[in-house]
This record gives C-alpha cells, structure tokens and sequence, in this order.
C-alpha cells in the first residue's frame, strides 16, 4: 500500500518535472522572442523546479521524522501544487 508520503513525493515529483517542461518552453520563447517576460518566467519555473526536487529528497530522506498527523495536510500542498502547475502549463502551451 502508498502512504500519504509516498503520494506526497510522487505528487512534488510530478511538479518537478512539469516546471521543467514549463521552463523548457518558456527559454524556447525568450530564444525566439527575446521577451523579458519569458525570460522571467522561466527563471520563476527554475527556482519552483530546485524546491520540487528539493522537496522530493527531504520526503525520501526525512519521511521518519514527519508525523502522521502531518501528512494528509502536506499532500493537499502537493496535490494543489501540481493542479495549479497543472493549470499554468495547460494556459502556457495554448
């Protein structure tokens, strides 16, 4: 069976990979375009990828030390993390 931390790291691992095809896109565009605010959403994208995969390691390395109680609330973080990236994505390659 999945715990709460594992769906939790699946979930921040999942943000992590669509903020860096976000950040692809968004260089695709400021290669193309030279538009400063491409270039700024793409560094935006970056920075949200690094916590993500930060993020993903904290949960594999410190899961013993998060209590139960705790993990239901922080993956309703993760969940609406990806859902809002999610979002963000979709608006972006329309």
């Amino acid at each position: 069976m999945v715990s709460l931390m594992d769906l939790s790291m699946y979930a921040a691992g999942l943000s992590a990979l669509l903020l860096l095809g976000l950040a692809l896109t968004y260089a695709r565009i400021y290669r193309d375009t030279r538009a400063r605010f491409s270039l700024g959403l793409m560094i935006f994208a970056l920075i949200l990828f690094v916590q993500n995969v930060l993020a993903v390691y904290s949960f594999a390395t410190m899961s013993p030390y998060i209590g139960e109680p705790f993990l239901p609330y922080l993956l309703g973080i993760n969940v609406a993390q990806v859902l809002g990236v999610l979002v963000l994505f979709r608006t972006t390659i329309r």
